[in-house]
């Protein structure tokens, strides 16, 4: 089963403001990380173009919602007149690490590593998923973010990016 982008997971903030920078190595130095780190992905995200091959053409959001302790979004597809909420997404902290954890469609919850953090880019991994095994947000503009997902497949390689625009809602 084709696993898409778009997540949902419910993330609950407890009220506190309590962070633990982790102390990641990107390129060649230490610098802390945390959560906060991430607060350029909040917001809501369309992309129109990924699978606007398909009739009837189909679009997902990503909806993002930032929390001193994580980042709940859910993904949302579009397909014509219908509006289906596909999966539910959270990033936080998990054991002194920070992890992209996705709930497709109501199956299982799969967590996915923090591999590489920039300004404006995050990488997740899980090299053991069907697909993707690599997330990544691309934060291109003030009001553009790239998300591509990528891995391997029976087929071969796979990758797809969803070029989303900033929407509100």
């Amino acid at each position: 089963m084709y696993f898409s982008c778009f997540f949902v997971l419910s993330c609950s903030h407890d009220g506190t403001d309590k962070k633990e920078p982790l102390d990641l190595e990107i390129d060649q130095s230490d610098e802390m990380y945390s959560i906060d780190n991430l607060k350029w992905i909040e917001g809501a995200w369309l992309d129109s173009t990924a699978f606007s091959f398909r009739t009837p053409k189909v679009s997902f959001v990503e909806k993002w919602k930032y929390y001193p302790d994580s980042i709940s979004g859910k993904g949302i597809s579009i397909t014509g007149n219908d509006t289906t909420i596909t999966s539910s997404l959270c990033i936080r902290e998990v054991n002194g690490e920070i992890k992209y954890i996705a709930r497709p469609g109501g199956e299982a919850m799969i967590p996915f590593s923090l591999i590489l953090m920039k300004d404006n880019e995050v990488i997740f991994e899980n090299l053991v998923n069907d697909f993707p095994q690599k997330i990544r947000y691309f934060k291109a503009s003030k009001d553009s973010l790239e998300v591509t997902i990528s891995g391997l497949r029976p087929e071969g390689e796979r990758s797809v990016t969803f070029k989303m625009k900033s929407v509100s809602f």
